[in-house]
This record gives C-alpha cells, sequence and structure tokens, in this order.
C-alpha cells in the first residue's frame, strides 16, 4: 500500500489520496512485468485497462506505415498509461511498449467505473486525476505537432513559400475544393485572411474562377517552384 500511495500522491500532485482510499486502490492494483521491448498494447486492442508505472518506462508511440513509426511520448516511474480507457469504451488509437525493464499496476476499468459510482469522494478525485492527466497530455501531443510541422517546412522550404512570388513567377498550381473538383492554372490574385487566401485562378482554359479559402482543400505545385532561400523570394 506505502508504493502504491508514494507512486501516485508524490507524482500526481492534482489530488491527494488518504489511506482508506489507497486500500481501496489496492485491492483491484494488479501487478505487471514487462520485459524491455514487450507491448503492452497495439492500435485497435481493447482499452479496458489503465496502467501506472512503478519502475522503468513505457513508450507511447504510433506506426507511421509498416515501415516508420513515431514516439509520442515516453511514461515514467508514477505516470498512468492507456487514461482513455476511463472515459470510453473504446479501441485503443496507440501502442505502448516497454522501453526498458518495467514494472507497473493494472487498474480494470469496469473497476475503476464501479469505485467511482460507489466510493463518490475517490471518484471525485480519480476524474480530476483523470483530467489532469489528459490536459497535459494534449498540451505534448500539440507541441509535439507544432514541432514536426515546423520541422517539415524549414526541411520542404514551404517555411519560406511566398504566393506573391508564385504569381510573378506563374507557376502553374492545382487546386483540390470541396465539392470534389480540381482547378489547374495559375493565380492572378490572392487575399489573405485570418483562415486562408481567397484565389482569383485562371484556368489552363482560360477562364477566371475566385476560390474563397473555404472551398479549398488542398493546393499542389512543382517541387522546384518553393525557393529554400529566404533571401531569393520577394513578398506580396
Amino acid at each position: 500500500m506505502k508504493e502504491l500511495k508514494a507512486l501516485i500522491n508524490e507524482h500526481q500532485t492534482i489530488v491527494t489520496f488518504d489511506d482508506d482510499e489507497i486500500e481501496i486502490l489496492t485491492t483491484i492494483a494488479e501487478p505487471v512485468d514487462l520485459a524491455k521491448g514487450q507491448l503492452l498494447f497495439r492500435e485497435q486492442d481493447a482499452g479496458d485497462s489503465v496502467y501506472l508505472v512503478i519502475s522503468g518506462a513505457i513508450d507511447l508511440f504510433t506506426n507511421l506505415n509498416e515501415n516508420l513509426e513515431q514516439t509520442i511520448m515516453t511514461v515514467r516511474t508514477g505516470g498512468f498509461v492507456g487514461a482513455l480507457a476511463m472515459i470510453e469504451d473504446e479501441i485503443r488509437d496507440i501502442n505502448a511498449r516497454a522501453a526498458e525493464e518495467t514494472k507497473a499496476y493494472r487498474f480494470n476499468r469496469d473497476k475503476l467505473h464501479s469505485l467511482i459510482t460507489d466510493e463518490h469522494g475517490l471518484g471525485v478525485k480519480l476524474l480530476r486525476l483523470l483530467n489532469d492527466i489528459l490536459s497535459k497530455r494534449l498540451r505534448i501531443v500539440i507541441n509535439s505537432l507544432r514541432q514536426n510541422l515546423d520541422w517539415t517546412l524549414q526541411v520542404s522550404g514551404l517555411a519560406v513559400l511566398d504566393i506573391g512570388q508564385l504569381i510573378v513567377d506563374r507557376v502553374n498550381i492545382v487546386v483540390d475544393l470541396v465539392n470534389g473538383k480540381q482547378l489547374c492554372g495559375i493565380i492572378m490574385k490572392a487575399e489573405k485572411h485570418p483562415s486562408g487566401f481567397e484565389l482569383f485562378l485562371k484556368t489552363n482554359e482560360g477562364n477566371v474562377h475566385f476560390i474563397p479559402y473555404h472551398a479549398i482543400v488542398s493546393a499542389s505545385l512543382p517541387v522546384d517552384a518553393i525557393k529554400t532561400d529566404p533571401n531569393e523570394s520577394t513578398s506580396m
């Protein structure tokens, strides 16, 4: 019981559990031992449990394709894995694997739900703890996405992409619309708005189309039209 209390109260400061509450949690805590590299769960597995890491580390990762994976975060001592199982009866949307030899406690989702229903004070604390965990995880994921996007833009040269230069260079682009249609041509004029660009596009057939930003799904252009040196581009 002391180990479980120390793990939760030392690493999860949003709430404090007393001895009686820890004793109740201890009755449903199941020890789990994982070897390095062992999968705890996969994407598409049933989300039926929440895990508390006692020692070691668990990587949460996603498969970008069959040959490439990306680690979203690593959960260490005192951290929870699979917390979404507490609020939704759905399949897992991420993979979890032991980054090293790891020990953890497994809490069955149905048993946790029973505690929340039957033990009001403990249930409120568990829900506050869950909310804090998921809020922090969301911020981590958002920051990771921002970093990945910034890296992609820098590597591809899109960070210095200048719509005005595309107009000057009369670059041929392809615009996919929300109605499923596709327009090909050169940009005659672009008006910038907080949510995107509105384009005046002259198609290869000689027609001029006004395309509002909310009608654009995506646009593509030749890679050699992207200037990777910011000094080469001109502003609008």
